[in-house]
């Protein structure tokens, strides 16, 4: 059974199983009495088979310490950020494609000469006791999104397909 959206219309096509070329496979288990078998529901009949897939794209910007100054028309500098880490990713496989990013700790400088708050924003400092632990990024992003193509897969006359809009 697979589903699959194109545009508006939703797609549900039924298939035999065929055990080669699906990504479920009966479970096996070791000590199942006939009994047991014969009552066992058909969630837990099947599992799902992960493949390990390699990249074959992957890049890596790894940056340690970065600085940014903002300046003014009068060419005096009026924030100054800095942050300790900067990591970005990307990967890109047959199956899916990555982007993460993080970044360590990061700190926002008021360089006014007549500022009443001098530091706009910093890192909590971390307790003696948890030096051990590294600290956590301050900002992390994630996005993963699969090459599915969006088409179902051709079917041959013993198939049956349905088909709904919504």
């Amino acid at each position: 059974m697979d589903v699959r959206a194109d545009g508006q219309t939703q797609i549900l096509q039924i298939t035999n199983y065929n055990q080669l070329s699906s990504v479920y496979r009966p479970r096996h288990r070791g000590s199942v009495s006939v009994a047991r078998q014969d009552t066992q529901s058909s969630q837990d009949a099947f599992e799902a088979v992960t493949e390990e897939v390699p990249p074959t794209l992957m890049f890596t910007l790894d940056l340690e310490g970065i600085g940014l100054s903002l300046m003014n028309r009068k060419m005096l500098e009026v924030v100054y950020l800095s942050m300790n880490s900067l990591k970005f990713e990307y990967s890109s496989s047959p199956v899916a494609q990555a982007v993460n990013l993080s970044l360590g700790t990061l700190q926002l400088d008021n360089q006014l000469h007549d500022a009443i708050y001098p530091v706009l924003l910093q890192p909590t400092p971390i307790p003696k006791e948890a030096s051990a632990a590294a600290a956590p990024p301050t900002i992390q992003a994630s996005v993963i999104w699969l090459n599915d193509q969006g088409e179902p897969t051709p079917t041959t006359s013993n198939n049956k397909s349905l088909t709904s809009v919504t």
